[in-house]
């Protein structure tokens, strides 16, 4: 008798402890993703994910959630290799509330969440231009416009003649330069190359700067415009080309090397590439 209750015990614990196991692969079972941090009215929401195991004749529930209520919902099917994708347009009258909006997904009793930033269009903006003054060189002007912030001033970067770009965030959002070639760009061999973009946060000190992805918008013979991320605590942003106006053409090459070398010793970038 105390033999058989010894073995229940045991017994119990065992499928305990297999159901906990289980229970905790299955939490990471799903995985959930969007296609970009911010979104705008009128911009496409991508939520896009993988399950690792698929059950026949389950649709995976996606929602979109703000404040408590549902602005979005859909169930679609899981493809065979175990991933889904579904887009919503950020527009209609749910679309309503500028913050912070959670994804849930879930499918056979399992459930992932992510989160992204909205923002209407109709606020949160504004467009101007300011001159940057160059050292025995006059001024050019630099076109901005940003959404979540302001800008407080466009300078350059004496240490290695990049823009520095100072900026008050009030929430997440983003800040799109247009950069006159003929003043300021980034090539090699005549060919447009990538300018090194640095993000600093409040009372951070440039060796404390990270590298962050761009999104290049537009491009033309006259100008390049790039559109970057920023968050509710960043302060700086420092752009790294391979050009400011004649006078320095000498110097260049330095200033690349320099450039390129910096970004080997700064933090890891804090933005995920999500698209080109």
């Amino acid at each position: 008798m105390y033999r058989n209750r010894i073995l229940c015990i045991i017994f119990t614990l065992i499928l305990t402890i297999g159901i906990t196991i289980h229970t905790a692969e299955a939490a990471e079972s799903i995985t959930v993703e969007t296609s970009n941090d911010v979104y705008y009215s009128g911009d496409f929401v991508v939520i896009f994910g993988k399950v690792q195991t698929i059950f026949e004749n389950t649709p995976i529930t996606i929602q979109i959630l703000n404040q408590g209520n549902i602005i979005g919902i859909a169930q679609i099917q899981v493809a065979q290799d175990g991933t889904f994708v579904k887009s919503f347009n950020a527009s209609g009258p749910l679309w309503v509330n500028d913050g912070t909006y959670q994804v849930s997904v879930s499918y056979a009793a399992t459930t992932a969440q992510t989160s992204f930033e909205f923002f209407r269009q109709t606020i949160d903006k504004s467009s101007a231009s300011f001159p940057v003054n160059i050292p025995n060189s006059g001024s050019f002007d630099i076109g901005y416009t940003i959404r979540g912030g302001e800008v407080d001033g466009i300078t350059m970067n004496n240490d290695r003649y990049s823009l520095l770009v100072e900026i008050t965030m009030s929430s997440s959002g983003n800040i799109i330069l247009q950069l006159p070639r003929e003043s300021f760009d980034a090539q090699s061999d005549g060919v447009d190359d990538s300018f090194i973009i640095l993000v600093g946060k409040e009372n951070s000190e440039p060796k404390n700067f990270s590298q962050v992805e761009y999104e290049e918008i537009a491009t033309s013979d006259n100008y390049r415009t790039v559109r970057i991320q920023l968050e509710n605590d960043d302060k700086w942003v420092d752009i790294i080309g391979t050009y400011i106006i004649p006078e320095f053409g000498s110097i260049v090459i330095i200033i690349l090397v320099v450039a390129v070398s910096s970004t080997i010793i700064i933090s890891k970038s804090r933005f995920s590439v999500r698209y080109n």
